[in-house]
């Protein structure tokens, strides 16, 4: 924490009155990070094409929400955190919007899809995946996506 509040520029007591501890900013980091939001706008037979454009778009510098999941998924206090916060804030909502036979398996399997694309970029550094390539992605991924999102 005290980390943390170095680089925000306070005290370590500021971060822990608004957050209350470790725990509870690693909460509002993951709340705020992990979220479909306007996503889900929109016609679901552009669905595909909006994510696989969201995954190849700019990150926020100095954030990177793959490193988050690979550093946090075996910690058993943040573990399970950040597994409920993606089933909540993301798996739930989109198989909600998806709906029909089997919405909770395909928006897993968006998510999964999602997640191994920037992995296999963010991560592994796949050259043919990165920022050179970022447009190249989309056609190829969007269909894939959509795919799934159809039930198809």
């Amino acid at each position: 924490v005290r980390e943390i509040a170095g680089r925000a520029g306070v005290n370590a007591a500021l971060v822990n009155r608004y957050y209350g501890s470790k725990r509870g900013l690693f909460e509002a980091a993951v709340a705020e990070s992990f979220t479909v939001g306007d996503l889900l706008v929109g016609d679901r037979a552009t669905l595909g094409e909006r994510l696989a454009r969201y995954l190849a778009g700019r990150r926020r510098a100095g954030f990177d929400p793959t490193l988050v999941v690979l550093r946090s998924a075996s910690s058993p206090e943040a573990g399970p955190l950040l597994r409920e916060a993606l089933d909540r804030q993301v798996v739930r909502p989109l198989a909600a919007w998806l709906d029909g036979p089997d919405a909770e398996a395909r928006a897993g399997l968006v998510v999964s899809l999602l997640f191994g694309v920037a992995v296999s970029r963010d991560v592994l550094g796949v050259s043919a995946l990165g920022a050179d390539h970022s447009e190249a992605l989309t056609p190829p991924l969007g269909p894939f996506l959509q795919r799934l999102i159809d039930g198809g």
